[in-house]
């Protein structure tokens, strides 16, 4: 138990629309190690994202449970889930969430600045990530001024601020065109052999998840492999 990261055990979720329950999550377990890179795989509607936000504490299960790092999640305040996120998670979006009126330094910055690190302290290590992930001449830029590419490329940099344990990424190839995609791949396997962070990618292309070490595959709400 030591070398597992996250424990998810019955994790059901369903939404209601109108008089219409969905059941989203049928009874989900899955583990993911330290240091582990492991792709969810499965078609759209396959129940995948929803399992990343509650893995990530975006969301919570209507049952089951979830432990990181032995700590039980679906126990925690809001606020102190907050907290969580900030310190040992780092997101990764499809659409980059990164914030128009500011640099993309300044993007990148926002995640140590919340936890109290310094402005000069939290630019120096801003501008050395945006550096790894091939950003170095483009700090002062905002993010309207960057190619899609570029600004996955800042969200990668932003998630890695508070040298997260965990990096959850929601198809951040998807889109991006093929040679963009296989570049922002190559960075993530760059974070992970030099980073040592976990990661959990979901995807629904078997070659980004060919990348991963081990894969799970999603439909219809359950695990089939």
């Amino acid at each position: 138990m030591n070398d597992i990261l996250i424990h998810a055990d019955g994790i059901r979720k369903s939404f209601q629309i109108s008089s219409r329950k969905i059941e989203v999550l049928r009874g989900v377990s899955a583990t993911v190690g330290k240091g582990e890179w492991v792709a969810l795989l499965g078609a759209s509607g396959s129940g995948k994202t929803t399992l990343l936000d509650i893995l990530g504490t975006l969301s919570k299960p209507d049952g089951g449970s979830l432990t990181i790092n032995g700590q039980d999640m679906l126990s925690l305040s809001s606020r102190a889930l907050s907290v969580f996120r900030r310190q040992h998670i780092g997101f990764v979006f499809q659409s980059y969430h990164l914030l128009p009126e500011l640099t993309i330094l300044e993007n990148v910055m926002l995640p140590v600045m919340l936890e109290g690190l310094s402005k000069k302290a939290a630019s120096v290590k801003a501008a050395e990530l945006l550096e790894m992930t091939g950003l170095k001449e483009r700090l002062a830029h905002r993010p309207n001024e960057l190619s899609g590419g570029e600004q996955q490329r800042a969200a990668i940099a932003r998630s890695l601020m508070n040298e997260p344990e965990l990096i959850l990424a929601d198809e951040p190839t998807g889109n991006l065109d093929s040679v963009t995609g296989k570049e922002i791949l190559s960075i993530f396997q760059t974070i992970h052999r030099e980073k040592g962070s976990a990661i959990v990618m979901v995807t629904h292309d078997a070659s980004v998840a060919a990348l991963a070490q081990r894969k799970i595959e999603l439909r219809d709400g359950v695990i089939l492999s």
